[in-house]
């Protein structure tokens, strides 16, 4: 009974950190929206503006005008938040062994895969809809490649390699904590393709993590992968078959290459 408290307990200690994350992303899209209602309501009743939020027009509204904030959303999350995160993650720093010709190998895992896994999606997807990821974002290029390409990498990787996994490793076993932080990171994505996608690559970012012992390695990967997909979406849609099976083609040959870079000690 002690140890299933005493258990539940720090887990409580692990989860707070990721919905730390959570709620400071709602409460600052609250801000927002509520900036919107105020000028969308203008001179409506409160009933009219009720009916008013109800109808497409006003979702199609407020969702341009919350991607067209979301590069200040996501300044402002990382202005309050790096601190506070990094601050909890400094007591498991460690001399690292990352060094600048190390960086080719997260780069290229996270390019690899990305690919590989987009690619593979995408034409399943053709086969049987079952995503929308692939119909185009409103989000301009630039300001994805700064908050889902960078910023976002950033936070998630303090959060979930840096505070979630570090702690679970305090008492649970080595390949429970791996499990138990990728299942973590994978809830926290949208829908069940992303959260299998998300659950998968996590083993990957703690084992760069293990290896380079510092949290470059797996936010270098991250970064890749998801700026390889902003990148390289418009090609892979465009259902270019021979070009999408080049891409695949090369990507699992990269991926064969770097197997040797899994074993080999730093």
């Amino acid at each position: 009974m002690k140890k299933s408290k005493y258990y539940i307990k720090n887990f409580l200690k692990v989860i707070i950190w990721p919905i730390i994350l959570l709620i400071g992303q709602i409460f600052i899209n609250y801000i927002f929206v509520a900036i919107f209602n105020s000028k969308e309501k203008g001179n409506m009743s409160d009933s009219e503006f009720i009916n008013h939020i109800k109808t497409l027009e006003y979702q199609d509204k407020l969702n341009n005008y919350i991607n067209s904030k979301a590069l200040i959303i996501m300044t402002i999350l990382i202005i309050i938040l790096v601190p506070i995160f990094y601050t909890a993650y400094k007591k498991y720093k460690v001399k690292n062994n990352f060094k600048l010709n190390n960086i080719f190998i997260p780069i290229l895992f996270g390019v690899s895969i990305s690919l590989i896994y987009n690619i593979l999606i995408f034409n399943l997807n053709n086969l049987i809809y079952f995503t929308n990821k692939f119909d185009g974002s409103s989000i301009g290029i630039l300001t994805q490649l700064v908050t889902s390409g960078i910023c976002g990498p950033i936070l998630e990787e303090l959060v979930f390699r840096g505070l979630v996994y570090n702690k679970l490793k305090t008492f649970n076993k080595p390949m429970t904590s791996i499990i138990l932080t990728s299942l973590i990171f994978a809830l926290f994505h949208n829908n069940i393709i992303d959260m299998i996608y998300a659950f998968g690559v996590s083993f990957m970012f703690i084992y760069l993590y293990q290896k380079y012992k510092t949290l470059k390695a797996p936010i270098i990967m991250h970064m890749s992968l998801n700026i390889t997909i902003i990148l390289m979406s418009g090609l892979i849609v465009k259902n270019y078959l021979a070009f999408n099976l080049y891409l695949l083609v090369v990507s699992v040959l990269v991926l064969l290459y770097l197997k040797k870079f899994i074993k080999k000690d730093v």
